[in-house]
């Protein structure tokens, strides 16, 4: 790592360090909290920020908690596939929801081949993300044994995850980059910057909007790295947590891995600017002009999947078994006859019935080359899926 590259206004410390036989430097961030109040330059955005969460969160709330849920579903979905994606890990929406329904009917690869495994780290994404949702739901804290859970539930399923100390904080240095551009703090810094982390989860200090403690927190994570590996997508799941929390959400509805995919090379640069050179003001923005931007995609696509099931729910009869399987397509688009034979407890032909109904109705079509036979709600997966 470079020290020239670190100017004065650096958000900590350089300390020097051998790895690989090389005396290198490693960098030790500060203590939050890191700013006490916005920087004034940025309080217009950050107030159009918190306009469009609320009007994200104003959607959701007037469906009602359960109808709410349903619809966020899919942003949940965009998260763990846009969050991968950022770390290298490309999976399709349609391979992550085949592999889902495959697991359902038990008819996952029993043999990890390279793809596979690449399913199940984003299908895993997106268990922890709701493992996370469910846990400040029951009002627990956000704390370490939180993180150490995530990432245990993250890295466990696939051969090279588990090869990573699944929950435990690392016991050796790492890097990040090729040419060794940033290296986190050495293993014996890590116990005290995580013990601080949590207290500013738990008890911040400062005055900051909650919303830019997230960002704030979110870089702070980053900088420590704790882990051996899986640090970015803990990190980006942490930060949709905490926005769910701190902000009171009726739902967690907002997430940023998206924006930050479409702006990675920006992404990755502003963290490392803010260690080297104290940019905060421009981290701050540029997360909260993802906030907006992140927030209005969010409305539109919970406002086009409701008007979907308005027409759906006028499509299908009041009464019986298709009718009820309306809402489950929002949550998995993608339909298997062990699925309906599952939630209803009925034979194959009643279930198989049961999908020919909604596929006469053009909600339901054949996915091709597909085994088990599976169908999908087209419409849905454009509106939820689509660019």
């Amino acid at each position: 790592m470079d020290p020239i590259a670190f100017s004065e206004f650096k958000t900590g410390n350089l300390v020097p360090i051998t790895i690989g036989g090389r005396e290198d430097y490693a960098f030790v961030p500060r203590e939050l909290p890191a700013l006490q109040s916005l920087p004034p330059e940025l309080f217009p955005l950050q107030q159009d920020a918190r306009i469009r969460i609320e009007r994200l969160d104003g959607r959701v709330r007037a469906l009602g908690v359960g109808d709410g849920r349903l619809l966020i579903r899919p942003l949940q979905r965009r998260e763990a596939l846009t969050s991968n994606r950022i770390e290298g890990t490309i999976v399709t929406p349609t391979e992550l929801l085949l592999f889902d329904a495959a697991k359902r009917d038990d008819n996952a690869p029993k043999v990890e081949s390279a793809r596979s495994r690449d399913w199940g780290e984003a299908l895993a994404y997106d268990v922890a993300l709701r493992t996370g949702c469910q846990w400040i739901d029951d009002g627990r804290a956000l704390d370490q044994s939180l993180i150490r859970q995530l990432h245990s539930e993250l890295m466990s399923v696939s051969a090279r995850g588990r090869e990573k100390s699944p929950g435990s904080i690392r016991i050796r240095l790492v890097t990040i980059g090729h040419d060794r551009r940033y290296i986190p703090p050495p293993p014996e810094e890590l116990g005290r910057l995580l013990t601080n982390l949590e207290s500013y989860f738990l008890e911040p200090k400062d005055q900051l909007d909650p919303l830019l403690r997230a960002f704030v927190a979110h870089y702070q994570f980053e900088a420590i790295h704790p882990f051996e590996d899986g640090n970015g997508r803990i990190g980006r799941l942490l930060l949709a947590l905490t926005i769910y929390k701190w902000l009171g959400l009726t739902t967690p509805c907002l997430y940023l891995s998206e924006f930050f995919d479409r702006h990675r090379r920006d992404y990755i640069q502003m963290l490392y600017r803010v260690s080297s050179h104290g940019e905060w003001t421009e981290w701050l923005e540029f997360c909260l002009k993802g906030t907006i931007e992140q927030a209005e995609e969010s409305i539109r696509r919970c406002d086009a999947l409701e008007t979907l099931r308005t027409e759906y729910r006028d499509t299908v009869p009041k009464k019986g078994r298709p009718r009820m399987l309306i809402d489950d397509l929002f949550v998995e688009p993608f339909i298997t006859v062990a699925d309906v034979m599952r939630k209803f407890q009925v034979t194959y032909k009643t279930a198989k019935a049961d999908l020919e109904t909604l596929k006469s109705l053009g909600i339901l079509s054949d996915k091709k080359d597909v085994y088990p036979r599976t169908l999908a709600a087209k419409d849905i997966f454009r509106i939820a899926y689509g660019e």
